[in-house]
């Protein structure tokens, strides 16, 4: 499950019913933001772990292990200044950067996303973001990303983490099959890859779906899906937007069938060895980031697993049970 944490709105560590719910349901937390690089490294020469830090410790003790996100993402607002305007090696600046924070939470976190969305189908080369690590290191900053991590914990696991390469995209996805055979004939030490799965409730097929997980796990990686939400809403669809404006009976069905339908397609096509996990992108429906996000903002839409009060009790919906029922081979 994806937290806020930290001193972000709406901690989960500010919030009793949060808390219920990670425990009672999921094993394993991923921070949505204050792991990222901006948090952790905010100045050349300082790192800032303490709200990571108390994020674990509540994990560790309630008996949740923690997934990391992520080292190495472009979004401008994630970049610390200084790191914009870096004028050094910035190739060994980044493998400092990533080293020395895999190093101290080597003890605590059993997973990372190592680069993420460092791909663009119209991009440079035909296959790379045209983002400030690109531009000041080329394409090789991923590979030592990797290096760099796996030094400083050679137990953790590592992944390439995106969005849209589940089959919906065929020339993202080509560029994602692209990377990874890359880092696999230079003999990086890549674990798996994350799909980030944030999918519509009608696209992309299942079918195409389970292609692509197979696609990775038949390279003999893991496949993790990192950042699981299904909106009932589809902005991109041929018929009139929205499509509910609330949560019918009949939309709580098709959403339960979509979730149910795409974790049976990880379990069909990813042999139990290669399944690094399942993380669903937020707790509680009114906390998706999707109410913000550009082409549905003002619109309703109910994304996740739980709905209920702002601060709970949280009642598991029917998708909930579509997630449950695929686990349990119903």
């Amino acid at each position: 499950m994806a937290v806020s944490a930290g001193n972000e709105y709406r901690s989960f560590l500010t919030l009793p019913e949060k808390q219920n719910v990670l425990k009672t349901h999921f094993s394993q937390l991923t921070a949505g933001n204050i792991m990222k690089m901006s948090y952790l490294h905010p100045g050349e020469n300082s790192y800032t772990f303490d709200q990571a830090d108390a994020m674990i410790n509540w994990a560790k003790a309630n008996g949740l292990s923690v997934h990391g996100h992520t080292f190495i993402w472009h979004s401008g607002y994630q970049v610390p200044t200084w790191m914009s305007s870096y004028s050094g090696d910035f190739q060994a600046m980044l493998n400092s950067h990533v080293s020395t924070i895999a190093d101290h939470f080597k003890d605590d976190v059993v997973s990372w996303d190592v680069a993420n969305e460092v791909i663009d189908e119209n991009g440079i080369e035909g296959c790379w973001r045209n983002s400030l690590f690109y531009q000041k290191a080329g394409k090789n900053f991923v590979a030592n990303a990797f290096i760099a991590a796996h030094a400083a914990d050679d137990d953790a696991e590592l992944y390439y983490n995106d969005y849209d390469t589940e089959g919906g995209n065929s020339a993202k996805f080509a560029c994602l099959l692209t990377l990874v055979d890359e880092l696999l004939a230079a003999e990086v030490p890549i674990t798996g890859v994350g799909f980030q799965m944030h999918v519509q409730i009608d696209w992309p097929s299942i079918e195409a779906i389970g292609s692509a997980f197979k696609a990775i796990a038949d390279r003999g990686l893991k496949v993790k899906i990192t950042e699981l939400d299904v909106p009932i809403n589809n902005p991109y669809a041929s018929t009139p937007f929205p499509q509910y404006t609330s949560y019918t009976e009949t939309a709580a069905a098709v959403q339960k069938a979509r979730y149910k339908a795409i974790v049976e397609a990880y379990l069909a096509n990813v042999p139990a060895s290669q399944r690094g996990g399942l993380t669903i992108w937020g707790i509680w429906d009114g906390d998706s980031w999707l109410h913000t996000f550009n082409e549905r903002q003002g619109v309703d839409d109910w994304p996740l697993l739980f709905t209920g009060p702002a601060d709970g009790p949280y009642e598991q919906k029917a998708a909930y049970f579509g997630v449950l029922e695929a686990l349990q081979g119903q």
